[in-house]
Formats: C-alpha cells, sequence, structure tokens
C-alpha cells in the first residue's frame, strides 16, 4: 500500500495505536483514493479485489432474503475499510453544485441547478471504488465542511470549464462559501440516519433520511430506499423556502463474478416544486443483456398542478406542458433543451469531475460518538494490517452496544437523538438546537 505520512509507509506500521494525527491522515487519503479516480497500486487493487470475492462468498447464503439490511450480520474485519457509514455514504459529492442551486431568478434554471446537482452528488460511484464501510452504531455523529467556489456559467447558462475547481471544488480568487454537513445514527435495527447540509451564506440546505433495503439476487445486489426514506429535500430559504423534492431511483451493484463492481441505476427519479409548479422524471434507461451498460438517462421537466400531482412515468407527461427535457448518461454528459429557445446545451459533465473532499476535523477534536473516534481502534488496527485486534476492537464496540440496548430495555428508555427532532415526520428531518449549535461550530472552524 502506498498511502504514507511524511516517512511512514503503512507497511511499516507496527500494530500498536496509531498516532490521532497519522490515523486522520491515512483516512483521509485512504477515502480520497476510493472516492476519486485516484489509482489504487497494484497490491492494493488485489486486497480490494479479493476482499468482495470473499463478501460474494457470504452473499450467496442471503439469496430469497427481502432485505438483507436489516439481519444482524457481522462481518470479518478485514472485508472493512476504515471508514465509517456515515463519513462514506453521503450525498454531497460536488457541495459547490448545491450551493448555486437558488442563484438564478428563472425557476426553470433553478430547477435545472437541482437536478444538475443531483447528477453530481454521488460521483465516487462514477469515479471511485465500491467499499464496505463500518455499520454505524447507535447515535454515531460525523460532521464535516467543504469551503467551495459557485460553478461558472455563461449567460446562456452554459457550464464554463475550469478544470482546477471541477477537481477541488474552489478556484484562486474566486469567493469562498462553507458548506456544512450534520449526520447522525437516529436508528440501528433497520438501520437510519439522518442527514443535514447547509450553505448559511446562501440560504440553500438539503436534508433526508438515509435509509436503504437491499436483496441480493445470485448475480448482483439489488438496492432501493428504505420505508422512511422519502428521498432529499432542497430548500431556497432567499427563495421564499422554495422546497424541492427528490425522490431515490433503484440501483443495482454488478460485477460480483469477476470482483469487478459497478453501480447500474434503473427506474427514476422524481423532482418536485409545489411553489413554482415545476416537476422533472428522470428517467435511467434499463440497460441491455448483451454489451456494455450505457448508463443513459432520459428526462423531462413540465408543469403540473401539485394538488392533483399523480404524472410519475414519461409517457404519460403531457407534450403541451414540457418546458425542457434531459439527455445524456448519468456517468457522462448530460445535455438539456429548452422549449422556449430549442437550443441544447450542456448542463453537466461528469467525466471532468471529482468528488471534493471533505474538511473533517482532527479526531483529538472529536466527541465520544463522532465516527473516527468511535472507530479509533479498529480503523488503526486495519491500517496496520493487525486484523486479529481489529476484529477484537469491533467487538468490543459491538458488545458494549449490546449492553446499551439492554439497559435501554430494562429501563424503559427509548434512544433520543442528540441533533435531530424525533420522531422525523414524512422523512423530513429538523434540527434540535444541539444540532444547529453543531452546524454553527462547523462554521468557525479554520
Amino acid at each position: 500500500m502506498t498511502i504514507s505520512t511524511e516517512n511512514t509507509s503503512v507497511m511499516d506500521l507496527d500494530s500498536t495505536a496509531l498516532k490521532d494525527e497519522t490515523l486522520d491522515h491515512l483516512i483521509t487519503e485512504r477515502h480520497k483514493r476510493l472516492t476519486t479516480s485516484a489509482h489504487l497500486d497494484e497490491s492494493d487493487h488485489d486486497d480490494h479485489q479479493s476482499k468482495f470475492k470473499t463478501l460474494f462468498g457470504l452473499l450467496k447464503n442471503f439469496i430469497g432474503v427481502k432485505d438483507i439490511v436489516t439481519l444482524r450480520i457481522s462481518l470479518p474485519s478485514q472485508l472493512l475499510e476504515p471508514i465509517g457509514n456515515l463519513e462514506y455514504w453521503n450525498y454531497n459529492d460536488r457541495p459547490d453544485y448545491l450551493l448555486c442551486i437558488g442563484d438564478s431568478d428563472d425557476p426553470l434554471e433553478r430547477m435545472l441547478a437541482s437536478i444538475r446537482w443531483w447528477y453530481s452528488k454521488d460521483l465516487k460511484f462514477v469515479k471511485g471504488k465500491l467499499i464496505k464501510p463500518y455499520n454505524s452504531i447507535l447515535g454515531e455523529q460525523f460532521s464535516c465542511h467543504w469551503d467551495v467556489t459557485s460553478p461558472k456559467f455563461d449567460i446562456k447558462g452554459n457550464f464554463i470549464n475550469d478544470s482546477e475547481s471541477n477537481l477541488s471544488g474552489s478556484s484562486k480568487g474566486d469567493q469562498k462559501y462553507r458548506v456544512t454537513c450534520l449526520n447522525e445514527q437516529i436508528s440501528h435495527h433497520p438501520p437510519v440516519s439522518a442527514f443535514h447540509y447547509q450553505c448559511e451564506e446562501k440560504g440553500v440546505s438539503a436534508y433526508g433520511i438515509d435509509q436503504i433495503s437491499a436483496k441480493f439476487t445470485g448475480t448482483s445486489v439489488k438496492i432501493g430506499p428504505g420505508e422512511q426514506n422519502k428521498g432529499i429535500y432542497v430548500n431556497l430559504a432567499k427563495r421564499d423556502n422554495e422546497e424541492y423534492l427528490l425522490t431515490h431511483p433503484v440501483a443495482s451493484v454488478q460485477g460480483w463474478l469477476k470482483a469487478s463492481l459497478y453501480v447500474v441505476v434503473s427506474e427514476s427519479c422524481i423532482v418536485t416544486c409545489p411553489k413554482t409548479k415545476l416537476k422533472a422524471i428522470l428517467e435511467y434507461k434499463e440497460e441491455k443483456w448483451l454489451g456494455k451498460p450505457k448508463f443513459a438517462i432520459e428526462g423531462k421537466i413540465f408543469r403540473y398542478d401539485p394538488a392533483n400531482d399523480d404524472i410519475n412515468k414519461l409517457k404519460n407527461v403531457n407534450a403541451d406542458d414540457v418546458v425542457a427535457e434531459i439527455t445524456g448518461s448519468w456517468r457522462g454528459q448530460v445535455h438539456v433543451t429548452r422549449r422556449d429557445t430549442n437550443e441544447t446545451r450542456l448542463l453537466l459533465d461528469l467525466e471532468k469531475l471529482e468528488a471534493v473532499s471533505k474538511k473533517v476535523k482532527p479526531i483529538v477534536q472529536q466527541g465520544s460518538l463522532e465516527s473516527r473516534k468511535v472507530w479509533q481502534p479498529v480503523s488503526s488496527a486495519l491500517f496496520s494490517k493487525d486484523y486479529n485486534r481489529a476484529t477484537k476492537e469491533k467487538q468490543i464496540i459491538e458488545e458494549k452496544q449490546r449492553q446499551k440496548a439492554s439497559e435501554r430495555k430494562a429501563n424503559k428508555h427509548e434512544f433520543d437523538s442528540v441533533l435531530f427532532k424525533l420522531p422525523v415526520v414524512n422523512g423530513k428531518p429538523e434540527l434540535k438546537p444541539a444540532g444547529i449549535d453543531a452546524c454553527g461550530k462547523e462554521l468557525l472552524i479554520n
């Protein structure tokens, strides 16, 4: 493995606990290599493939199980990456595209901006490697921030290519905005987390519930939104609290037989904005059995009546209501054609983008429930390749959670979230005062 601190490679690390600053560096660099197009070295790539061959063997035992996410499975530590689920499973790989959603005075352009962010938010699945992170413990928290500049567009809305900002989300000399992120695991069985992203200066926020269901078919893992997962809400405070709801499609993880995994998306994402009375159906085209996947998309933006909202298929959209059409690939270029101008322009070029790295406060400054702090002993052992110690440390964490669950049951106490109000209604989590305070603290970090 080539990830290293200044003069110490991972191969040289002994099995003793790593220093906090060393572990911070290793986790950040590992996350960057797994979520961008940066290549793993040959030995690391072989190790990555070996993990999924082993995992594939375990999954064969669960063919026919309705939802494998609900099973209480404790995986061997050597199959896990030293990254927490809340840190990895994040819907904001391009925070710069989130903060600019409300910039335009044109309601259609704001809808297009929300769609642009939608296709950019999961770049790690386009450019990076699929991994198995740690399962979050109940009450686990993750916070981070990004300092980014707004993407640049010409007068017609065409994206202006800037190679530096494409990679980092920020250009020298331009005003930077801070986007904050809060996540908390609010249920363990079933696994459910709440998230909140915010650019206070721009008045833009995104929030929702993250819960998935998964089924193994024998050759692929089919993943869809769980019962509590209604989608992602985007709020534009400076546009009279204009709100968008973007629903999740269905994804399949394929390539298990060759241990070369990739994601295929099916069905559709539906975007609604009741205030502007605009709606979008973004359809992911079905892949053919033969040949390479094309990852094609097709979409329409149209006027709708929020009080009589029953159109959820492209074929049912009235042609007279269509105001724009979307074409392209969710792994490549996405184009839009506005009906009022009949001009086609580039909305997004995913081939030229990378996920923007998160800025996470050092482990030494983290509370006992924050992700990197929770999993510190396990991560330290994994980076040292001491899998026996990693397994023992993981078992200690899991046993503590079982004890806490037993105590709550015996005392008839319900779990209460620190950052979010419970119960969450209609998939829209609200921050508690402690959550608002946590956002404020993230803004103050240098």
